[in-house]
């Protein structure tokens, strides 16, 4: 048997916690992992080749503006010059889909910037996107390979 349409997953059946706490207004979020290359020429050959020498982990989250936790994290930051990090964990589980679930915890998770103030008068609700790093990842449950 191969693949379903119906094996296609919702973006909708999942949700997200910081340090374990469920953070119900997320709307999106996006963790990217990019390998860091070194350009490499080799004597003889007209095409440069490339050497991964590291990896860096970056993303952004996408919420409706319905608390004060960023901006009190980086007000933190700035009065104390603690700099927060913090876990990400995420899920996705969509049993209509037969796939299973995927859990991914993104580790060491600092944010990049605050939108400390966003009025909006033609806004139906407000959002705030929030862009982070990341140093260090696990996926302690994931998605079926294979098509039953």
């Amino acid at each position: 048997m191969g693949f379903k349409a119906q094996n296609t997953i919702s973006g909708k059946e999942g949700g997200l916690f910081i340090d374990g706490i469920e953070v119900a207004e997320v709307k999106t979020c996006e963790a990217i992992v990019e390998k860091n290359k070194s350009e490499v020429n080799v004597m003889g050959r007209r095409m440069t080749g490339s050497k991964t020498t590291g990896a860096k982990g970056t993303g952004t989250l996408t919420l409706y503006k319905v608390t004060s936790r960023f901006v009190k994290m980086i007000q933190d930051y700035v009065k104390t010059g603690k700099d927060p990090y913090f876990s990400v964990q995420t899920y996705i589980d969509d049993k209509a889909s037969g796939r299973g679930t995927e859990r991914i915890t993104l580790k060491d998770v600092n944010i990049d910037s605050v939108k400390i103030v966003g009025l909006d008068v033609d806004s139906e609700a407000l959002e705030e996107e929030i862009p982070f790093t990341f140093e260090d990842f696990d996926v302690p449950e994931s998605l079926k390979s294979t098509f039953d």
